[in-house]
Order: C-alpha cells, then structure tokens, then sequence
C-alpha cells in the first residue's frame, strides 16, 4: 500500500517521514506533470457517501474528471456520454445502479459490490496509469478474473499501465499480468516477468507442487516459510529465510540487471534516435503540466452546481435530519410563544436573547453532518475532482433554504405570539436579523469542522465559542458591568449584534414612547442609536463570508488523514515450522451424551439443518423481492462446509437468516438443531458468527478484545486459567500474539479480521459462522487462518464460511460446499472429496458443462460454469440440481438429521442460560472495557479537564468579586449561574454523543451474540462518567465559586457543587440516551438541540416562574435545569439580607436580595433539598430510559 501510494504521488515527505530515491513517468518527474491526471489510485477503504446510488457515484465522478459529454470534442460526446454506464457494465453492477451504496447502519450493495465501486469511481476517469490497492477484496473469483481481465484489455488496447496490489489471487488471475513486483518487509524480493518467476525460484531452490496455487507459493516462500518446497538444488542450511536474503538475491540476479540497464538508459528511450526526441514525443509531451490547461474537468461554475446538486441529495436522502429539524423548529417555536405569550417588556431582553441563542445550538449540529462527509471530500479532493472553493460554496449554499424555512417556521409563531410589535416592517427586520445570525453561525460551525482533528475535538471548540458568544452576548452579564479586559468580546459576539439590532428595532417602535424606549434601552445597557439595527445586519452578513472563506482555507490547506497498519515484526528466526504452528487436536469419534472436548474445553456437538428456506424483503415500492429459494441442506459436526456462490447470490443473506442476524425481512421455512426447531434464546450460546464487516471497539488492544469476548462468553465452570490458554491459543493460531498490544483502531484491515475471528472463536461454540473471513487478508495469512478454522472443525463443531476466492490449497481445506447461484437458488449442495473430484464429477456428468482444465481452480471452474462473474448468461444449474439424484439423496439425510436421534443431544435439556455469564460478571467485564475506553480517548476527557478550568477563569474574571448591590448585579449574579448550568451541561450533553455512538454499532454486534444484557451495559455507560464528572465538577466549581465570591459557608459551597454534579451528570445521561434512541448520530444532534432549548426556557431564568402561565408552568417540574437553577440560586442569595432598590413601572421600592429572588424569581432557600432530590429522581429516570430503550429498541437494519 505504501509504495502504491508513492507511485501515486500521495506520501507526504515532512519531519516524521523521508522519502528517498526517484520516480520517474516516461522520464519526467512528478512535480514536472499532472500527476493526478496521469495516476489514479484505487484505495482500500471505501470511502463513499453512502446515501447515493451506485449510478450517482459513478456519475459524480465521470462529470468532475472528464467534465460534461457536452464539451467534449464532437467526435467523443456519444462515448462520454454512456462512460458511467460502460463501467456499470464492466463492473457488473447493474442490477444494483440503482441502489444506494449504504454503509455500516444503512442496508446498501454487498460488500463486493460496494469494493468494485470503488474501483469504478477511479476507472472512470480515464487516466493512462491505475494503481488499484486490493481491489478484490469481497469479490468473487470470477468476478476478480473478469475485471482484471477487462484491464489487461484496456492496457493492451488503449496503452495504459496498471499496477495492482493483490491478496489471494487465483492462477488464472495471475496469468493476467505480464510483470510480477514482490515486496516483503520494505524489501524487493522480486521484479520481472510472470513467465519467469517459478524458474527464478527454482534456482534458489525452491520447486512449486502441482496442486499447489502459485501465489501462495510465492508467498510462503518469501515470508521465510518455504522449506517445505525446498527441492534440494540448494542445501537447507544456504536456502534464503529472511527478506534482506531474498532482496539480496534479487539484486545480483540477470532479472535486476536488465531492469537496472533500462532503467539507466531512460526505459523508453532506446525507441527514439536521441533523448531529445524522446521528450518532444506527442504520448510524452503531453504530461508536461500545462499552466495554461486546467488540473480540473470542469470549470468552477459547472463544478459548483454539480456539486450543490450533490449536497441537496444527501439531505434530501436524509428525511430523519430534515423532518427533525422542521419538527424542532414548529415545537420549539409554539413552546417558545406559548411561554412569552403577550409577556411583559420587562422580559424582551431575555427572550429575544433566546430565540436567537436556540439557532447557535442548531448550527451545532452542522460539526457532524460536515464530519461526515470530510472522509469522502479528502480522497476526491486529493483526485481534483473540484476546487475546495466550488465545495465550500456548495456546503454553505445547500443550507440556505433549510435555513430560510427553519427561521420562518420558528420565528413567525414566535414573533406573533410573543407580542413583539406586530407591523411588517418589525417582522422583516427581526427575521432577516435572525437569518443573517443563522448563516453566521451555521459557516463558523462548519469552518470549526474543517479545523478539527476528530469530531469531540469540533465539539469541544464549538463549546468554548456558543460559551464566549453567550456570555458576552449583552444578557447575562450587561454591557456596563463587563470588565474593561473583557469588553472585546461584547464587540466581537455575533449574538450581541444580533440582539443589539433587535432590541434597537423593537423599542424604535410607535408603540412606545421616546421616554419609556429610552428608559427600557438603558435598563437593558443598550445606548446605541437606531442606524445600529441595519449595522448589525451588514456584520453578521460579513461574519458569514469570512467564516465561509475561512472554511475553505482551512479544507485547502489542512489535512487529518491517518495511516493505519501496524507491522508486526518478522518472525523469522524463531519462526516454528508450519505443521507445528497450529493447536495439536484429536478429531472425536461419534459424539457422546458427555459432549466432545477440543482445545481443552468442552462443548455439544450440533448439527444443523435448514428445509425450504426462503426469504422476502419488501422494496420501497412495496412489492415483494424473494431473496432466497428454498434452500435445504444440512450441517454436520467435523465437517467444514463452504458457502459460495457470485457475487450477490445470497451467500451472507442466508447465513444471516439462519444464524438469526436479519432484522427485516419475512423468513419462510424451518430450521432445525439436533433435532429440535431452533430456539433463539439459546441458540446464540451455542454459535458464534464472524462478521464480514470488522467492528469493534478501537480503543482496544487485540488481547484485551479477546479476552473481553472470552470472560463474557464462555460460562463460569470454565477456570481462569482455561479462558486464557483459550485466548492464547486464539492468538497463535491467528498469528495475533506478536501485535496482541496493539489497538485495534491502529490495524490494517487484514490484522482487523483476524480479530474478528479471534473474538468469536475464543467463545468456544458447536457451530460457527464466518461471512468471507479471507477477504482483505494476503494467500499466506488467508491459509494460515483457515488451516486455524479447519481445526476447529476437526475438534467436532459445525463450521459453515462463505467464502469468495480460495486458493486451490484453501478450497481443498473444505468438507463440503453449498452453492447459490444469482438469486438465490441451490446449483450444487454435497461433499467436495479429495482433490474436489466429487464436485468436479457432478458438474462433468451435466450434459453441456466444459470440463475443467488441467492446473486450474476447481473454485474458480465451477463459479465460471454457474455463470458468476460479470455479464455471463448459462443454462440454469439450480434446474439440474433439483432433478438431480445427489439433491434426492441430500434432501432425505437432511430429513433425517431433522429427527430428534440419541446420537445428538438435544438442547433444550441442557438449560442454557441466554447470556452465559451473571450480571455482576458482565457489569465487571463491561465497566473495565468503558474505563478503558474513556482512559484512551484523550481528546474527550482532555479536553473537558483542560478546557473547563479555562472557563471558570473567564467565567469567574467576567463577575470577580461582584456585589449583590442591586438589581442589575442581582439579575447577572443569576445570569452567571444560569450560562454556567447550561455551558458544562450543554457540552456534555453535545460531545458525549460521538463517544456513545462510535461504540452502539459494537453494542449490537456484540448484543446479537449475547456477551451481556442491556442492563449492566447501560450501567457501565454510567459508571465510565462518574470519575471524569466529579474532577471537572470540582475544578470548574472551585475556580468559578470563590473567583466570583459567593458566599464563605463551607456548607453552600458542599452543596453548590453536589447539585452542580448532579445538573452536569443528569445532562451527560440524557446525551448517552439520545445517542442510542436516535437512528444516528445527527437526528441526535437535532434532538439534544431541541431538549436544550427547553431546559432553558424552562429553567426560570430566561421567564421566571412568577410570569408562567398556569397552563405551562408544569413543565418546570420535568426540567432538571429547573430544579438546579432554583437549587443554587437559592443557596447563596437566600439568606442575604442585604437591601436593594427594585423598581417597577413608576414605583421604587427597598427590599432584600432573599425577598427579591423569592417574588421575582420563586427561588426559595427552604426547598433546596427537594430540588436536589427532584435532580436524583430525575437522573433514575434517565437510567431507565437508557436500559429500556437498549433493550427494545435497534437501529440496526439487515
């Protein structure tokens, strides 16, 4: 991958890395060409939006490279013009063009269809030199021989270069290529022709057995395992081990040489009369960059609407965001003018504050929606398929109408309910107020996304900003109070320009007197003329292309790309022979009443048979699509049988049905396990399923995983010491042991598999699944692991694996093979017998069907003859099987396996429990697992301990010492309370959503296999926060309290930390929640929102209690913000004695602070301790929530 990557121009020389030596295109160098236009590299993730369809992948990309078939050249346009269609076909996609390409959470293509269009997304392109990083992972064997073949054709007839980094490649794959370039270690251990490449060997002393697949040959030989093909040529003690000794071989070889010599020589020169003729050539001057010719296919308008078009897709194919939003602002709305309904002017600052403030909580939602995309944006900007300035438009654009129809919808109810001054001319001014704020702040979010590293990072800076823009926003602390130093603020936060303006527009009004607009002005500390209503407007207008730009720069110039993959050192020396790798086992006899032992640990040996089975999904259009047609086959203990079929036939569907993972869908037919129907409640003790996507917790080390899966999953009769010699074993077998520290975020896709397989074998089960447990793993590791998994099956478990492109080695592994041809139906179900004679005999004995030929992949051969691969019509082999004599022989033993036998003993009176270990072992267990996680999640916790205390600084600086002197101070003494509850509540609230949803997709794989129940994995989201709340409470609240002065008593300020913990707390918990009820991560965002929003307005700060409406009022007692705010307040002001001039309307009257916060504010010292208990009750609630809604609710669509 790396030197694919150096091909490609795409490795970054900087203070960490170096790169030496040259490359060199047709004698140029890179920086000398368009580099981009000349190499497409194919990644090895796919990286895709995965709302689109398959056509509009494609098509996005033919349109960004080559630009529109309108202008092109007159004689190209009709080919330009069927270019994406072209490569749907080469690819063989289209019957799914039109579907969505999907994801981890959302049902899309199958996992090879979504690798070929990444493939395809770079193909169509059109440049002359494709670098293609594994590119058959997840396809079929045919699949891959055809679309390498379709390339050697495109090389041959069009002159292009291809490159191709391979794992598993089948011989007729690697007949393809005219050159081979070995690589092991960073070392060149081979680099000549393909032709060549066994005599080379074999000079070196090392002979390829017939039946033997020569990738895997090669391989094993060069990763210091050859001695078995040893032939003798060469004593064992002088045969090449280590790459430096291959290399070095490679190095004095006639092969080197004769590169090194055309190489030197300028590799295309010898065909031109003089280096000077060369370069003038037509095929190599036109890589010359040209300063006058674009590096991009279309120009900048064309680009951007393309790409504004893009954007409204993706939010259009995300009704949950934008009905979310809409339902948001219609409550939020309503509820904010019920609550100010015909409300006194007394309160205007405050609510119009707010409802400008509620649109700095939506805009945060925008972190995570850019987010998102940013993945997708990197590898197509890497490839010019646009200008960032064309992307930062349309990001900004596409949120125009969202925008306008939000602060419509919100502000129209509220401005008309609330009693603002109800002309035309007031409303305009108060909603372009509130669009011109609302762009603002949405471009600031998302240029801070564009800044960050990680999304709790975007986060966290968004949380200091909304902190900075509220407090110096004008409302909490009032312009005349805010220190000198701190001023700057005031005049920098867009919130203060926008409620400045209108404040200034409402009070110019004809409702009021020039007298009393004076007077309400000064109370509100706002001094400034009318001509500061229009320019507020013109610097929020500003702030939004300034932040706009800024976004734009920011995705220009800065990049937070990882490279993941961690190399295990070579095991070389020490290496054990390879018959001596693998776990010593005894294959069992019949199995026994007592159960069969193998690994040391014992289990029930199971078959499993499925009859009829078919299956129904129902397409959006509501018609029925049946997916699979009545399979019957049956499973038996020892015997490893493989599931294989095209790419698309229903090979993952159906080990999905039958190991009870679909969650959609109807399922006709019967399942039977030794003997009995099968029970869902036991039956995931009994099986473990490898999952053909990796998904796990990346905070993790690979031995710690293991060891998680082992103590949750084995039951408790197993001792300590069995569990790890089962982990260790795991870890040999899988060859994990010499990385098993590393993280499991940092692997390589190949290493993040075998994990995979790691965590479920060590859970000890009768019957395993495992979806394409090969793919993204090379020929050596893809055999060592299924050597490892046929072991397993030796020891008496039932193992069934769907495999897509086995070696000849890997093939011969298998007992027994089901195959499924496209749309689900059976073409071939029985044994496979030495050398796949059986098979081969059954296929040879149908009238019609070639022979296979001599050396080839029985794999490959029967996938070929059942038409897999792209664009092959044949008979229909699932016909021949069903009038077959093997399927009426198949049938009747499976009848027979479906009857209850003394021979297998049967489950249900073995009283599994569904989850095999105890509560408190699984609260143990998952409690670690959660610290864990949060320990090595720095930029969450670091931040919240770091930032916090800078807060309480400004916080406490803004307010130092200020007195309780008067109404005035009084109110911002309350104001401070209030931002602080809501700025450390809000935080929480917004930032541990990511936390919380990076692990849910671990949660439901690893709750599907019953490691635990919902109970103690919400009670270990719960325990993981607690130590991190109690620090931050008490450095925020330390710094900020006796900055301020608040009073001396030790026990208020005990309490005032205690409800403070509790607020912050209840808030985090509320966040956990919405992270699991929600579908993702940004209805979520939308939805921690809104709840914001009420906590606010019904905390009794920004409309207190004494103003509500009966009819509402209520609803304070469901807040916790309102119970906090009344708490605290009433804690330190509740007791003071001193006397303040309150005025109101024309009479000034003298009374304490306590009698003031309790008429003005109901906040009343005596009930603290209920409000304190009303926070607990409501915290309790927040926990119930998060267990039912673990327990009842999915989102996990399959």
């Amino acid at each position: 991958s790396t030197f694919l990557k150096a091909l490609a121009g795409k490795l970054q020389d900087n203070s960490k890395t170096e790169i030496g030596g040259e490359i060199l295109y047709s004698g140029l160098k890179g920086e000398d060409i368009d580099l981009i236009k000349l190499a497409g590299l194919v990644d090895q993730t796919d990286n895709h939006i995965p709302t689109l369809t398959v056509r509009e992948t494609f098509k996005f990309a033919d349109m960004c490279v080559n630009g529109r078939p309108e202008d092109q050249p007159e004689e190209m346009r009709d080919i330009a013009a069927l270019r994406t269609e072209l490569f749907i076909q080469i690819l063989g996609l289209e019957d799914c063009a039109d579907t969505v390409v999907g994801d981890a959470l959302l049902r899309g293509v199958s996992g090879g269809e979504r690798k070929r269009v990444t493939v395809g997304e770079v193909l169509v392109g059109g440049q002359s030199l494709f670098l293609c990083d594994e590119i058959s992972t997840g396809l079929d064997s045919a699949a891959t021989f055809d679309i390498v073949k379709s390339m050697r054709t495109w090389c041959k007839t069009l002159g292009g270069s291809v490159v191709i980094a391979l794992l598993q490649p089948t011989p007729e794959v690697v007949e393809m290529f005219d050159d081979i370039l070995m690589i092991n270690e960073g070392y060149m251990v081979y680099h000549g022709p393909r032709t060549e490449i066994l005599e080379y060997f074999e000079g070196h002393g090392f002979t390829c057995p017939p039946r033997v697949d020569p990738a895997d040959f090669l391989i094993e030989v060069t990763s210091g395992r050859g001695h078995r093909y040893a032939n003798g040529s060469v004593p064992v003690k002088d045969l090449a081990v280590s790459s430096e000794d291959f290399n070095n071989l490679f190095c004095q070889s006639n092969i080197y040489r004769k590169t090194h010599e055309a190489i030197s020589k300028g590799f295309n020169e010898h065909q031109f009369e003089s280096p000077e003729d060369f370069k003038k050539a037509k095929s190599v001057a036109n890589l010359a960059r040209s300063k006058e010719k674009s590096e991009f296919g279309l120009a900048f308008v064309p680009s951007t609407m393309l790409l504004l078009n893009r954007q409204k897709l993706i939010w259009l194919r995300d009704p949950p965001l934008l009905w979310g939003k809409l339902a948001e602002a219609l409550i939020i709305g309503l509820v904010m003018g019920m609550i100010y309904f015909d409300v006194s002017s007394t309160y205007y600052l405050r609510m119009i504050f707010f409802s400008i403030a509620l649109f700095q909580r939506q805009a945060w939602q925008q972190i995570t929606i850019s987010f998102q995309l940013r993945k997708v944006f990197y590898k197509q900007r890497a490839r010019n398929f646009f200008r960032t300035t064309s992307y930062a438009i349309a990001e900004s654009v596409v949120q125009i109408p969202v925008n306008l129809v939000v602060s419509f919808v919100l502000g129209t109810f509220f401005y008309f309910m609330s009693g603002l001054t109800r002309t035309f001319e007031k409303y305009i001014v108060f909603f372009l107020v509130l669009v011109a704020f609302q762009h603002a702040i949405s471009a600031y979010m998302t240029m801070l996304s564009a800044l960050s590293p990680s999304i709790t990072v975007g986060q966290a800076l968004a949380s200091i900003s909304v902190s900075f823009f509220l407090l110096f926003s004008g409302n909490i602390i009032l312009a005349d109070l805010i220190p000198d130093y701190w001023i700057w603020m005031y005049w920098f936060s867009p919130i203060s320009w926008a409620l400045r303006s209108n404040m200034l527009s409402e009070f110019s009004s004809d409702r009021y007197t020039d007298a009393q607009s004076k007077a309400l002005l000064e109370s509100f500390s706002i001094t400034q003329g009318t001509a500061y209503i229009w320019f507020g407007v013109i610097v929020l207008l500003a702030y939004y292309f300034v932040f706009t730009t800024l976004n734009g720069l920011a995705l220009h110039f800065i990049r937070y790309e990882k490279y993941k993959g961690v190399t295990p050192k070579a095991m070389t020396d020490n290496a054990p022979e390879e018959d001596n790798v693998y776990v010593q086992v005894k294959t069992p006899g019949a199995p026994d009443q007592s159960g069969a032992k193998g690994g040391g640990l014992p289990f029930t040996p199971s078959n499993l048979c499925i009859k009829d089975l078919d299956y129904f999904v129902t397409l959006p259009s509501g018609e029925e699509r049946q997916l699979l047609q009545k399979v019957t086959a049956h499973f038996e203990p020892g015997r490893m049988v493989a599931l294989m079929g095209a790419t698309g036939a229903g090979k993952t569907t159906l080990m999905d049905v039958i190991a009870g993972r679909k969650t959609g869908g109807r399922i006709v037919g019967e399942i039977y396990v030794n003997g009995e129907l099968k029970d869902p409640a036991n039956f995931s003790r009994i099986t473990a399923y490898c999952e053909q996507m990796d998904i796990h917790s990346e905070a993790a080390t690979i031995y710690e995983a293991l060891v998680f899966s082992a103590n949750l999953r084995l039951p408790p009769n197993f001792t300590e010491e069995e569990r790890m010699n089962l982990v260790h074993e795991t870890l040999d077998l899988l060859e994990l042991t010499s990385i098993s520290s590393e993280m499991v975020g940092r692997l390589s896709v190949e290493q993040k598999k075998r994990v995979t397989i790691g965590v479920e074998v060590v859970s000890n089960p009768s019957i395993l699944f495992l979806d394409e447990p090969t793919s993204g793993l090379d020929a050596r590791s893809a055999l060592i692991v299924m050597r490892g998994v046929q072991s397993i099956a030796r020891t008496g478990r039932t193992v069934l694996c769907t495999i897509h492109q086995p070696s000849i080695s890997i093939f011969e592994l298998f007992d027994g093979l089901l195959l499924l041809q496209k749309g689900g139906y059976t073409a071939y179900f029985g044994d496979l017998g030495v050398d796949s004679v059986k098979m081969l005999e059954y296929f040879a004995s149908i009238p019609g069907t070639e022979e296979i030929r001599p050396q080839y992949n029985p794999a490959t051969y029967m996938l070929e003859v059942i038409g897999a691969g792209i664009g092959r019509d044949v008979k229909d082999y699932s016909v021949e099987y069903k009038n077959s004599e093997l399927c009426a022989k198949n049938r009747e033993r499976t009848l027979e396996l479906c009857e209850v036998s003394d021979e297998f003993v049967r489950h249900s009176t073995l009283n599994y429990r569904p989850i095999a270990t105890g509560f408190w072992n699984q609260l143990g267990q998952l409690s670690k697992k959660q610290q864990l996680t949060y320990w090595r999640n720095p930029q969450y916790n670091f931040m919240r301990m770091f930032l916090f205390p800078i807060f309480a600084v400004i916080f406490g600086t803004t307010f130092y010492q200020l007195s309780a002197g008067s109404v005035k101070k009084i109110n911002s003494h309350i104001g401070l309370i209030y931002n602080s509850m809501d700025f450390i509540g809000v935080v929480n609230l917004m930032t541990v959503l990511e936390v919380t949803c990076a692990e849910r997709a671990v949660f439901y794989r690893e709750r599907m296999s019953n490691y635990y129940g919902p109970l103690p994995y919400s009670l270990s989201l719960f325990f993981a926060e607690i130590p991190y709340l109690v620090l931050v409470n008490i450095l925020f609240v330390t710094i900020e309290y006796w900055l301020v002065g608040w009073s001396d008593n030790a026990g208020d300020f005990i309490f005032f930390m205690f409800v403070f913990y509790l607020y912050t707390a209840a808030c985090t918990y509320i966040g956990q929640w919405m992270a699991v009820l929600m579908p993702n991560e940004k209805v979520a965002n939308v939805a921690v929102g809104a709840l914001s929003c009420l906590f606010n307005l019904f905390s009794g700060y920004l409309l207190p209690r004494t103003a509500m409406r009966r009819g509402y009022k209520w609803f304070t007692y469901l807040m916790p913000s309102s119970y906090s705010l009344a708490a605290l307040v009433g804690v330190q002001f509740g007791d003071n004695d001193g006397i303040i001039a309150v005025t109101s309307g024309d009479e000034t009257t003298d009374m304490t602070v306590a009698q003031y916060i309790e008429e003005t504010y109901d906040f009343r010292p005596n009930r603290k301790y209920n409000f304190m208990v009303g926070l607990i009750v409501i915290w309790a609630v927040v926990q119930l929530a998060i267990y039912l809604t673990l327990k009842y609710v999915s989102h996990l669509k399959r």
